[in-house]
């Protein structure tokens, strides 16, 4: 893999790969939200900072690129707990592993996904050895919160941030991942994925049980203002994993940003498997509605965390939605 390869964050690959031709950081900070490619980047980072090509780098067919992409390589250490806290221990362990000279070439990379989730006393313990790595230690610690990083790590990192993809980009992406796939498949999952390639791939990759026909059920059932009708529709999607029902909302919520659109005159669809229900919604809700509609989908989305059961999730969605249609 190479810059090529990179979609998107046009500045932001400039800005790297000017640095990777000149006195690289040794600890750098990637920002952005979950799913815009952090880890793909530090992958990327990670090869040209080891790679043994003179001129490109990096070149994806050296030994050291091949091995970093297969997640082979000795001098590359990963600290990844996925939601879990990272603990002092984690951090002091870190140290120690740095203190181990590189094996394969003159450089060890290290990197840490999810760096918010290290405590206070890990991040603490860290701040040395960013501020002073060995002359061979290169530090790539990638967060969706940078809020949550201590004012003293940041103050020692060099920070990239990622923005989110436009519609085309992503659906150049998925052409090149699922070319089987329908052109109104991968335009559902590029329209709903809000400019996160990550959530349109998982969209194509997972079982996501029909969300476009879950969605489009549930909006047929607004377009009835009937109460009744509104619970039935989403009593449906109590048998979803939160997952797909996540899925189902960003659906439904992008079908109601179509609608807005629609009510203002704009005719060109972001969700086209939804688009008659769409069309529907323009002509029976004001734009208020719809877009009272549209926040409290997300806010809902939002409440997944918390960990409530489906029932009480497609509850709500059915009371807000109908207490905001007769509001």
């Amino acid at each position: 893999m190479t810059f090529e390869d990179l979609l998107g964050n046009r500045s932001l690959k400039q800005a790297l790969q000017h640095a990777l031709n000149g006195r690289f950081p040794q600890s750098i900070l990637l920002t952005g939200p979950a799913g815009i490619g952090k880890m793909t980047t530090a992958r990327l980072l990670t090869a040209a900072l080891l790679c043994e090509n003179k001129e490109l780098k990096p070149c994806g067919a050296c030994t050291a690129c091949r091995k970093v992409e297969n997640t082979l390589h000795s001098d590359v250490s990963v600290i990844d707990l996925g939601d879990a806290e990272i603990k002092v221990d984690t951090a002091r362990a870190i140290r120690s592993d740095c203190a181990v000279l590189p094996g394969d070439g003159d450089r060890r990379v290290f990197l840490i996904r999810h760096a918010h989730n290290m405590n206070a006393s890990a991040q603490n313990a860290l701040l040395k050895l960013l501020e002073e790595p060995p002359a061979y230690a290169f530090f790539i610690l990638m967060t969706e919160n940078a809020g949550a990083i201590l004012p003293t790590i940041l103050s020692r990192c060099t920070r990239f941030a990622f923005a989110p993809l436009d519609m085309a980009e992503v659906m150049q992406l998925l052409q090149q991942k699922y070319p089987d796939r329908s052109r109104e498949e991968m335009q559902a999952a590029a329209a709903g994925c809000q400019g996160i390639a990550g959530d349109a791939i998982a969209a194509l990759s997972e079982d996501i049980g029909g969300t476009a026909e879950y969605a489009g059920d549930f909006l047929q059932a607004l377009g009835t203002k009937d109460e009744l009708e509104i619970f039935r529709a989403a009593e449906h999607c109590s048998a979803l994993s939160r997952q797909q029902f996540s899925h189902v909302l960003t659906a439904l919520r992008t079908a109601m940003r179509d609608a807005v659109f629609m009510a203002n005159g704009m005719k060109a669809p972001l969700m086209p498997a939804l688009r008659e229900q769409s069309e529907s919604l323009a002509g029976k809700m004001t734009v208020r509605q719809l877009l009272s509609l549209y926040d409290w989908m997300g806010e809902l989305d939002r409440r997944m965390e918390r960990n409530p059961g489906m029932a009480l999730l497609t509850g709500c969605l059915a009371a807000g939605c109908y207490e905001r249609l007769i509001g």
